[in-house]
């Protein structure tokens, strides 16, 4: 089986360079197949092949955990070969530039906004499977590259703990963060490019590169909020409240306020 699907994956087919993978676009599949340990990305990038070989196998946890508990539109995992993985492929638009989203009019933008917003509280009520902030892999590790400091971390008052330095970004993000806040389930990636919408941009149709899903206190909204590139897109979570500890409380799994 390996084989019939690598056979697949021709210069062709190629997507945009990535540093540390090669991603193939075909006819209804994609296969994101990771770099050999001799292999360079786009423009010689080394890239850490145990952490994308993590970011993989995060995906795959997270889109089982998604398609298990929310209605939400997301790729089913075809088939998950020895370094590298198929997926269903959604045929519709993505925004990758500044361009094609200002073909988007004001009112279909409110329209991609709510209906992630309702993507966003269905994640939020995901069972967390243990405590505290972190992905799904075992060793738990946060994939972002704005979080240098990857934990786990028991809880969030924990993790602010981890960023509580003398640094202007560190200062802001923990600015952001209600430390009562319990670590929700977030595909921690809203990206625009990560959406894919119907041809005519009124609505979505699937949302997909969950490799840095995980749990994190309001379900990620500080980190959206500095990462977000095209104008616009930073009110997302504008709005929108999360669950906290109850007095006492703070393990990350404990009774809610109500």
């Amino acid at each position: 089986m390996d084989e019939q699907w690598l056979s697949q994956c021709l210069d062709e087919k190629l997507a945009r360079p990535t540093l540390d993978r090669k991603v193939y676009v075909l006819e209804n599949h994609i296969i994101k197949k990771r770099l050999s340990r001799d292999e360079k990305g786009h423009n010689g990038y080394v890239p850490i092949y145990s952490a994308v070989k993590q970011r993989d196998e995060n995906e795959i946890l997270a889109l089982k955990l998604v398609q298990e508990h929310t209605s939400i539109p997301v790729p089913k995992v075809v088939h998950s070969g020895n370094g590298f993985t198929v997926f269903e492929r959604f045929s519709g638009v993505t925004i990758n530039d500044k361009e094609t989203w200002e073909r988007v009019t004001p009112k279909q933008r409110e329209a991609i906004k709510l209906q992630i917003q309702s993507y966003i509280q269905e994640l939020v009520r995901i069972p967390h499977p243990s405590s505290g902030v972190r992905s799904l892999v075992p060793e738990g590790v946060l994939m972002h590259n704005q979080l240098p400091y990857p934990g786990p971390f028991s809880s969030t008052r924990d993790f602010l703990k981890a960023y509580d330095r003398e640094d202007i970004f560190f200062g802001y993000l923990i600015k952001q963060i209600d430390p009562d806040s319990i670590p929700v389930f977030s595909h921690f990636d809203w990206a625009l490019s990560n959406i894919v919408l119907y041809p005519n941009m009124d609505t979505v149709m699937g949302v997909i590169d969950w490799e840095r899903a995980c749990f994190f206190p309001e379900a990620g909204r500080c980190v959206h909020r500095m990462c977000y590139k095209l104008p616009g897109w930073e009110t997302l979570f504008d709005g929108m409240e999360f669950p906290k500890y109850v007095s006492g409380g703070g393990d990350g799994r404990g009774d809610t306020a109500e």
